[in-house]
């Protein structure tokens, strides 16, 4: 799965992938598969991506199977609103990863019916 919003913020900030790499102690292309989504990005190098990038793991991150939460900490500025977008942000993730199961499941059953006949 391409990153998206990891690209879009490294072109924001101007920098390269090359600088990026450096600054990671990678080759270019190593981190080039982890934009592009060929080679997993760790939990560590996504908070240094984030610290090199100058923003959060919020503006950044982007999960593998589609699936995330990252903070379920109350805000202590405004509790009930915090947990409330929150609660909101999870359900909408989970209706969206049922969604996918939903699709997978008539499609594998598609398949095996072709088997069947």
């Amino acid at each position: 799965m391409i990153k998206q919003k990891l690209i879009s913020k490294r072109i924001e900030t101007n920098k390269t992938q090359e600088e990026i790499a450096h600054l990671l102690g990678m080759t270019q292309s190593q981190y080039s598969r982890r934009e592009s989504g060929i080679t997993k990005i760790t939990k560590s190098e996504w908070h240094s991506l984030a610290k090199i990038l100058g923003t959060n793991m919020e503006a950044i991150y982007e999960p593998e199977d589609g699936i995330y939460i990252l903070n379920s900490e109350k805000s202590p500025i405004n509790p009930d609103k915090q947990n409330n977008d929150y609660n909101n942000f999870t359900l909408d993730v989970m209706k969206k990863y049922i969604e996918r199961l939903e699709y997978e499941n008539r499609y594998l059953k598609s398949q095996l019916e072709k088997f069947s006949l």
